[in-house]
């Protein structure tokens, strides 16, 4: 015969879908007629984009664009230009199950580009891109109550971080973004724009958002080089059925596009750069629950075996931010800064390990240099510059949803070969304790072996200090509420040598 228990679940988050895929990128360009011929290439670089990722049935279809920068002199003027050229890009990836709720995290990482011109005005490029794709879905944590008398059982509480929430938000916004009397824009080099999430606030079933927009622009006013940071606010509020205020949201924006145009309308008559993007927010949710676990069963009728399963799940999550303000030093073998015009970060990322309770974050940063040496020919350096940092935190075990964003980059030219970077590095990451245990999920009693009666009422036990009176009652078959009764106690363990009436009855 088996018992009948209870099944209880708390929700948590699983992962239906954890996948990289390696995108090719081989194609044959030819200039517009609007592109002076090159001269010279500069930096060729790879942008790969996520333009949409959504789940039709037990598919996640991603379509993007792999953006490739060419940036060169040019044969007339010996200008520094900028060319692109987007090779679109479609992914459909199979999935076990059609999910009904879900959060989609797409991610790209540039792994390598060459490029080489045919002719002044014909590039051959050819690369790849790794695609990374992670769907997290709710998925029930099991566990087993008993609400009868038939068996003793042994419970403990454990607090659990259940999933309140998740959403996967897309949505578009237009900014306009000043320059504040910078020179106006004749042609753009290089652009980039990032978010950074500066406030989360949960409230009835929805998410309010805050971050902050960073527009970093290399660009020629005439034939000069010139470069600009737009900081500009950024305030959303996202669906997120199930959530409220005091949960804790892990949570971050994502640019899936954007364009740029200028207009030349604004009350001082500076120019204004007009931003249309589409953004992607997702966010897991979580709320701190007590769930009470069956760690031990029997009875006191009939020999009964309980079946033990394992259970792991996390506690305690926290959302935190840290600032670490890094230096590292980049140099040359064999040419010279004489000139710096730009330095910026082009991509950064960053992983996390744990380590005698505290995380430890690693970052590599793909710097760029524009600069100019000392025979005056304009130059880049790119170089992969690494950062570690060690936050405060105590007693975690792991590290989820970590980002890094480069909040301010600075230089000083150390010589002729050197140059110091100054890093305002902002992590955000979500930390937690991983809790395993074992639980009972099943009781089996065997009703032909009744539990023999002892020929006395009483038995006299001499405990030692320290044991536990669930113990002695599962070996001698007796009640622990019988027990304590019995004996006057109220602990179920022992603070010293005693002797124990035991009931047998």
């Amino acid at each position: 015969m088996e018992y009948n228990l209870t099944k209880n679940s708390v929700m948590t988050a699983g992962w239906l879908l954890d996948t990289v895929s390696e995108e090719p990128v081989d194609v044959d360009v030819t200039l517009p007629d609007y592109c002076p011929d090159i001269e010279r290439i500069l930096k060729c670089c790879l942008i790969p984009k996520v333009y949409m990722a959504n789940v039709s049935g037990d598919r996640l279809n991603v379509d993007g664009g792999a953006c490739v920068r060419v940036i060169y002199l040019d044969g007339g003027k010996g200008c520094v230009r900028s060319f692109e050229h987007t090779v679109p890009f479609s992914q459909s990836f199979p999935l076990k199950d059609s999910p009904d709720r879900c959060a989609v995290y797409t991610d790209v990482k540039p792994e390598y580009i060459n490029c080489r011109a045919l002719s002044p005005r014909k590039l051959s490029l050819h690369g790849a891109f790794s695609l990374y794709a992670r769907i997290a879905v709710p998925k029930p944590l099991e566990y087993r109550t008993y609400d009868g008398d038939d068996l003793q059982i042994k419970t403990a509480s454990s607090p659990v971080s259940a999933l309140s929430g998740l959403c996967c938000d897309m949505f578009s916004l237009t900014e306009d973004v000043p320059m504040n009397g910078k020179p106006s824009v004749s042609s753009v080099i290089s652009h980039q724009l990032r978010m950074r999430i500066t406030e989360l606030k949960a409230i009835h079933n929805k998410i309010m958002v805050t971050a902050e927009g960073r527009l970093e622009l290399v660009y020629l006013s005439g034939d000069d080089i010139e470069c600009m940071t737009c900081v500009f606010p950024i305030s959303h509020i996202a669906d997120c059925e199930g959530v409220e205020d005091g949960d804790v949201i892990d949570g971050r924006p994502d640019v899936l596009t954007y364009d740029m145009s200028r207009t030349d309308d604004s009350p001082d008559g500076s120019s204004v750069l007009s931003l249309d993007m589409k953004l992607c927010f997702n966010a897991l949710c979580w709320r701190e629950h007590v769930i009470t676990l069956i760690e031990d069963a029997y009875s006191t009728e009939t020999e009964a075996q309980p079946t033990l399963s394992p259970m792991t799940f996390c506690t305690r999550r926290q959302r935190l931010s840290f600032t670490d303000i890094a230096k590292e030093c980049i140099g040359l073998d064999d040419d010279s800064f004489a000139r710096v015009i730009d330095v910026h970060c082009e991509r950064i990322q960053v992983s996390a390990a744990v380590s005698g309770g505290a995380p430890l974050l690693s970052s590599k940063a793909a710097i760029d240099v524009l600069y100019e040496n000392a025979e005056g020919d304009t130059k880049y350096l790119s170089r992969d510059v690494d950062f570690n940092y060690n936050p405060s935190v105590d007693d975690c075990d792991a590290v989820e949803g970590v980002t890094a964003c480069i909040d301010s980059l600075s230089y000083r030219i150390i010589n002729e070969h050197t140059i110091e970077l100054r890093a305002e590095i902002v992590y955000r990451m979500t930390v937690c304790r991983n809790i395993s245990r074992s639980a009972v999920t099943a009781v089996t009693a065997d009703d032909d072996a009744p539990i023999k009666t002892a020929d006395s009422a009483l038995i006299l036990y001499y405990a030692d200090k320290g044991e536990r009176i669930w113990d002695i009652s599962k070996r001698f078959c007796s009640r622990p509420s019988d027990i304590l009764a019995e004996n006057e106690l109220e602990e179920d363990v022992l603070t010293g040598d005693v002797m124990l009436l035991i009931p047998t009855a």
